[in-house]
């Protein structure tokens, strides 16, 4: 978490300004500082916003806290686990999905979330989406889910 808050302050730090539009904020993580393709860009975005880091208004985002107050090194560039926080979001709709393949199944949480676990290093996708085909596996209607692994992926 403390890397997240590091690379909002730098973001908002280098554009010298206490708000910024979404497009501005994952351009500039993505073409200005080169730190991640657009894609996960957009992710960082989504984690943060959903992390309570940052707050959105009308299309436009500010940090919840001093970004002043933040120490980032002069060499400071985020790492690809930036990207994988977990969020209280990403819990919710994960626990939604273990618990509906559980009622169609009829398994173990244990074994359904080893289950998960396998098709997401299998495929190397975003633990959701291993979730959401695990449970479209196991007959579960997924669309109820759906609209929550886009938004919280950052896919419109």
């Amino acid at each position: 978490m403390d890397d997240l808050r590091r690379a909002i302050a730098l973001l908002f730090r280098r554009k010298g300004r206490e708000e910024l539009d979404e497009k501005e904020f994952v351009l500039s993580a993505s073409m200005d500082l080169r730190w991640f393709p657009p894609r996960e860009a957009q992710r960082l975005l989504q984690i943060a916003l959903e992390a309570k880091l940052l707050e959105s208004r009308d299309g436009s985002i500010r940090p919840t806290f001093d970004v002043a107050s933040v120490d980032v090194p002069r060499t400071f560039t985020p790492g690809p686990e930036i990207l994988q926080v977990p969020t209280e979001a990403q819990h919710d709709v994960f626990r939604g999905l273990v618990d509906a393949i559980v009622a169609a199944t009829k398994a173990d949480r244990r074994t359904v979330v080893a289950g998960i676990n396998g098709i997401q290093e299998r495929m190397d996708i975003e633990l959701e989406v291993a979730a959401l085909l695990a449970a479209r596996k196991a007959g579960v209607d997924v669309a109820p889910f759906l609209g929550r692994v886009k938004a919280r992926l950052g896919i419109p």
